[in-house]
């Protein structure tokens, strides 16, 4: 990142107010449960399966090493219980536009074949959809009969239904603890 030597004091609050809009709840707060019971219960609950924790896990979802130090528990638990809203927007690039990550896409090929997944890349002309098992695939566009981004759905499960409050605390306590190499 390139040094501001002369940026304001005022341009650099209205950065940083910008900045804390971006996810509501990031540091404040602190998690009330027990983390090493969130422990046990992210690796008994599947979340693995998807999600690397310091090179250990699977793909499919976010990376979590560092979750601890770039949300809070309020943002965690509302993740946990609403995967699909909220979803986080990668930076822009020189080749790249800003765009929503892990959106849902529905595409259905001429014949009928139904994926689901999220969007991996995207041009004009094609698309590749990651799927529940983290495979990719591509799709030229015009190739198919219907493609649909699917809003507010996600591949994550939600938690609402199938963790008690004070399961959701702890796994919240331990995604907290997760701040990654000091």
């Amino acid at each position: 990142m390139p040094m501001f030597s002369d940026l304001s004091e005022n341009d650099a609050a209205n950065i940083v107010a910008f900045l804390r809009t971006l996810d509501t709840d990031t540091t404040t707060g602190s998690a009330k449960g027990d983390a090493k019971h969130g422990e046990a219960l992210y690796q008994s609950s599947g979340c693995s399966a998807c999600h690397i924790i310091a090179g250990q896990g699977g793909v499919i979802g976010p990376e979590l090493t560092r979750i601890g130090a770039m949300r809070g528990p309020a943002s965690l638990k509302a993740r946990m219980i609403d995967p699909g809203a909220n979803l986080p927007e990668n930076g822009t690039g020189f080749f790249t536009s800003k765009w929503t990550e892990y959106v849902m896409f529905r595409a259905v090929e001429k014949d009928g074949h139904t994926v689901e997944g999220t969007r991996v890349s995207e041009d004009s002309f094609t698309i590749d959809l990651k799927d529940a098992h983290g495979k990719i695939l591509g799709f030229w566009k015009p190739d198919l009969r219907s493609l649909e981004v699917e809003p507010g759905k996600s591949l994550m499960p939600s938690f609402k239904a199938t963790l008690s409050a004070a399961q959701m605390d702890d796994l919240v306590a331990y995604l907290m603890s997760l701040r990654g190499a000091p």
